[in-house]
């Protein structure tokens, strides 16, 4: 038995996968999301045996950090550089901003400490660390009940100054985290900032993965933020940072495989937000370095971008008197106005109802009634404060916030030197598959792929996923250095055992910042990919450059056997058809039970193919039909 748990913002989802397949949804409880996955399993009475194996996602370390909820850190590094990360890079958020105001990291400075040591670039040590020296600062960490991060310079050439910090530190029972164990790169403020918001994450994610390994009775498995997944016992708490939307990024690329269809945009919209990540010839994009609230981190990341337009995206009159929607969302609670939970403001969701997109006796399976009545009144209070009628009122929501979606689409494709023409959008989430094509007919793409389950798409996405350990170091030399690249790749291969080993290295050309990271095979074929990666994402080359080498990255994979996911079509009649409002005004659209589909049923749209915890929407001038493993794939009419 498999059994896949995604905790959202706003709600949890359940996959269960044994001789046949059950999913599920119920309420996130964002104060304690344990309970979620408590009731939830009470709720379909699923006994988890022996022989099952979990797989889990988690916002937990995202709203942990958000909400300033993780544990007081002390920050350790070479005297004189204690103030590292307040100063941290020049980088201006708003190039013309006058007055900037960086966030400033979850660190007091009266917890920063700057001790007598120091190394050279080469990792050689010029001054030792003094042992009295870092006791004393050990017993004042103790004192204040801090736990502690470490990150001196140059460690990640040589660790051994770090790791006889973290020994006093142990001595002492502190809970620490060191930058030569959480990332082996350069650039102190970038390590610095990682390895604090490691220290600063951990306690909360240790004990919130205690808690769920307690109720489920065995350890599960996480996805990571790079889209690879590793037991709850071994994985870092930054690892944590984007775990339930790779799932959704993971399940992509298993889709784009059993497909065929090299290039897809992954399009995740939720209750709170949407996800769109990008999969280029059947493999994740990702990145070596994120970004949180403002803050870098070295940490490999699956190259999503997140816009707050969800289900619960909040619709409002702005101050210059324009309809906006989001970033506000009512969440979980108390959600949209047709939840009937006390939400007063209209929501996407509810506008989708009141467009007729959505059955309010078929939402969630029937779990939730609808509060139809409720929900006019709300809508109709916008529309007069925005001196419009409701159906203008209700046509503007969806267009606002499939244009934010649009313009969020579009930066990780035509920003990324990618033509979004060459993709198709797999689109997934409880209302994905309602704004898909839409966005699809403002970018130009033609096809939109909606998965089977794909209200619960993520938490399936994680089943499809294997078993990935990720290391890495800062390597300075020139891609002519053959025994150093050799001597680098040595050391990294025997740090860890696996099935599949693939080597990528960071390339730039002489002079630049920055870099791309490219599969190492022959020096040739690498120099040449690069040049063509240069080329499509910059929009130029240079054969004549000379080109370094900055960081060398091996990724261990322990590919996992992924069964077909099953699909059978009940028997049972289609609901009548009923009037939906489009663009062009009221239009007969024509029903279906996505669960009484038989592989090769197609039609022409306006449809609307109503699933238990999805809807998918079909406009006018495209078409759909169902494949034969429960897959709608639909196609703009040419």
């Amino acid at each position: 038995m498999l059994i896949s748990i995604d905790i959202g913002g706003t709600f949890t989802d359940f996959v269960v996968l044994d001789k046949n397949i059950t999913h599920f949804k119920v309420p996130s409880t964002p104060t304690s999301p344990e309970k979620a996955i408590l009731y939830g399993l009470k709720k379909e009475d699923v006994e988890i045996e022996e022989s099952s194996e979990i797989f889990h996602g988690t916002t937990v370390a995202t709203n942990a950090f958000l909400e300033k909820k993780g544990v007081e850190t002390a920050f350790i590094t070479n005297k004189g550089f204690e103030d590292i990360l307040f100063i941290g890079r020049q980088d201006r958020p708003e190039l013309y901003e006058l007055n900037v105001r960086k966030p400033k990291p979850p660190l007091k400075r009266e917890n920063t400490f700057g001790i007598s040591c120091r190394m050279d670039p080469n990792g050689d040590i010029i001054e030792d660390v003094s042992e009295e020296e870092v006791v004393k600062i050990a017993e004042k960490i103790k004192e204040k009940g801090l736990s502690a991060s470490v990150c001196l310079l140059h460690s990640y050439k040589n660790s051994i100054l770090e790791k006889k910090v973290g020994k006093i530190l142990k001595r002492h029972d502190i809970d620490h985290s060191l930058s030569c164990e959480v990332t082996g790169e350069f650039r102190e403020y970038e390590r610095g900032m990682t390895t604090l918001l490691d220290a600063y994450l951990k306690p909360c994610i240790e004990d919130y993965f205690d808690s769920v390994t307690e109720i489920l009775g065995k350890e599960p498995y996480i996805m990571k933020s790079g889209g690879g997944l590793e037991k709850a016992s071994k994985v870092k708490a930054v690892d944590c940072l984007y775990s339930g939307p790779a799932g959704g990024v993971s399940g992509g690329a298993y889709i784009s495989k059993i497909m065929d269809v090299d290039n897809i945009i992954t399009f995740d919209m939720g209750g709170t937000s949407a996800d769109m990540a990008a999969v280029i010839n059947g493999e994740m994009a990702w990145r070596d370095e994120g970004e949180i609230d403002g803050f870098l981190i070295q940490t490999k990341m699956v190259d999503i971008v997140t816009v707050g337009s969800g289900g619960g995206s909040i619709a409002r009159k702005d101050e210059g008197g324009a309809l906006r929607v989001g970033p506000e969302s009512a969440g979980a609670e108390p959600g949209p106005v047709c939840y009937g939970r006390g939400g007063e403001e209209p929501t996407v969701t509810d506008a989708l109802l009141l467009m007729r997109y959505i059955d309010p006796d078929y939402f969630l399976g029937g779990d939730i009634d609808l509060k139809m009545e409720k929900t006019k009144s709300a809508v109709d209070r916008l529309a007069e404060e925005l001196q419009m009628d409701r159906e203008e009122t209700l046509l503007g929501i969806f267009r606002v916030a499939n244009s934010k979606m649009a313009r969020t689409m579009k930066s990780i494709t035509v920003e990324r030197g990618l033509d979004p023409e060459d993709f198709s959008i797999l689109a997934f989430g409880g209302a994905g598959p309602l704004h898909a094509a839409f966005l699809a007919e403002e970018l130009g793409m033609k096809k939109v792929i909606v998965p089977p389950m794909a209200g619960v798409f993520s938490a399936l996405g994680m089943v499809t996923g294997d078993v990935v350990h990720d290391h890495s170091r800062t390597v300075l030399t020139s891609i002519d250095d053959q025994a150093g690249l050799d001597e680098a790749v040595k050391n990294l291969r025997g740090r860890s055992e696996g099935e599949k080993k693939t080597v990528l290295l960071g390339l730039r050309y002489q002079g630049q910042s920055y870099h791309l990271n490219v599969p190492y095979t022959s020096k040739e074929e690498t120099v040449e990919r690069f040049h063509q990666e240069h080329e499509r994402k910059y929009g130029h080359s240079d054969r004549d450059k000379d080109i370094e080498v900055v960081r060398v990255h091996l990724e261990v994979r322990k590919e996992r056997e992924v069964e077909n996911i099953p699909y059978r079509a009940e028997k049972g009649e289609h609901p009548p058809d009923r009037g939906c409002l489009f663009p062009g005004g009221w239009e007969k659209t024509s029903i279906f039970y996505r669960k009484h589909l038989s592989p090769g049923v197609g039609y022409e749209g306006p449809s609307v193919i109503e699933g238990e915890n999805s809807t998918v929407l079909v406009p006018p001038d495209w078409e759909w039909r169902c494949s034969d493993r429960g897959i709608i794939i639909m196609e703009e009419i040419s």
